[in-house]
């Protein structure tokens, strides 16, 4: 019997356990919850981090947004009592002069508002024209002045024996610049006792000239014996 002594030789084990996995030991019931929990640590620090970020966003208060000026209201910067205003020619006298009892300057429009307004206007032969009403609207720079409630414009007589002839409506323009008088509105004419009255008038100092439209009637007194008064239309002119 022959021994190869190149082989490997047989060792017995070295315990009497058999070969295989390592047996796992039991931990107890609490290490395994912090291990459990230490695994949430960082998810529940996110999810408070998100609801204090929350928190304070809507806490704070926002910046005020730039905003736009408005356009400016119908409110006066000034108001006077007891004025008035005179339009001075290259000559020196007093052309046109504007009273009133209270006087509010509005800047949205550029504009006097005028209670109890009354208005002198001198040509240049010195005739007069006069006019009043409860309250009117002067556009600066424009010499443009509306008169609204119970206008009343009044031409003097320029010689002796001729009679004021009057104009009155609930709204007229008086031009300050031109010496003029207009009106879209209806209007009534008055000289002595003759009457007459129109849808609108233009009125023209310089020339003195009187235009009548929309409908013109009238009533001219007769001469003395002559009997009543009778209605009478009228040209669309009347010097």
């Amino acid at each position: 019997m022959e021994l190869d002594d190149d082989g490997p030789l047989p060792l017995p084990p070295l315990s009497g356990r058999p070969p295989g996995p390592a047996p796992t030991v039991a931990l107890p019931r609490w290490l395994r919850w912090r291990a459990a929990l230490a695994g949430y640590v960082p998810v529940l620090l996110m999810a408070l981090l998100a609801a204090a970020t929350g928190w304070l966003v809507e806490r704070t208060p926002l910046p005020d947004a730039p905003t736009l000026p408005g356009p400016a209201g119908h409110e006066p910067d000034y108001e006077m009592r007891g004025f008035s205003v005179q339009h001075y020619t290259e000559a020196g006298p007093a052309r046109g002069v504007v009273e009133g009892d209270v006087v509010r300057h509005f800047p949205d429009t550029d504009a006097l508002e005028i209670e109890g307004v009354r208005l002198r206007w001198t040509d240049l032969q010195g005739r007069v024209l006069r006019a009043s009403a409860a309250r009117a609207v002067a556009l600066n720079d424009t010499g443009l002045v509306t008169l609204e409630g119970g206008a009343r414009v009044t031409r003097d007589a320029d010689r002796a024996g001729e009679l004021p002839l009057e104009f009155s409506g609930e709204r007229m323009r008086f031009d300050l610049r031109a010496g003029r008088v207009a009106s879209d509105e209806p209007v009534t004419l008055r000289q002595g006792g003759h009457v007459f009255t129109a849808g609108s008038l233009r009125y023209d100092h310089e020339t003195r000239a009187a235009e009548l439209g929309s409908g013109v009637r009238g009533q001219l007194l007769p001469a003395q014996g002559s009997g009543t008064a009778q209605p009478a239309r009228l040209p669309a002119a009347v010097p």
